[in-house]
């Protein structure tokens, strides 16, 4: 009995691991301005396959990302953001896609 409260209790712990070690979670600061942005980006990485979930907090312009990195890299959650239209980090916005946003959503349309 104890063998096997053992082995179920070191199945659980590496199963707990295994969920830990696919699991991304990153901050990256966006150029967003308004609510519009806010839905477009979030809706937008909530739809990109390998990521899990996108918020973006537009107080600080951050959007967090937590991510599949075996399914989705850093860099190309960067990329869809740029060509959502918007800034990621150093990676600057798509000129195509800020062009085709609202001119709230533009950089300093909410100004």
């Amino acid at each position: 009995m104890k063998h096997l409260l053992f082995i179920l209790a070191l199945t659980f712990a590496g199963t707990i691991y295994a969920q830990e070690s696919t699991t991304g979670k990153a901050t990256i600061q966006t150029s967003a301005e308004c609510g519009s942005c806010k839905t477009r980006l979030e809706e937008t990485l909530n739809y990109t396959k390998g990521v899990k979930f996108a918020e973006l907090n537009l107080v600080d312009k951050k959007i967090t990302v937590h991510f599949n990195p075996k399914k989705i890299s850093l860099e190309e959650i960067k990329k869809v953001v740029s060509e959502t239209g918007y800034d990621a980090d150093k990676m600057k916005a798509n000129p195509k896609s800020v062009a085709a946003l609202p001119a709230c959503c533009k950089p300093g349309g909410m100004k």
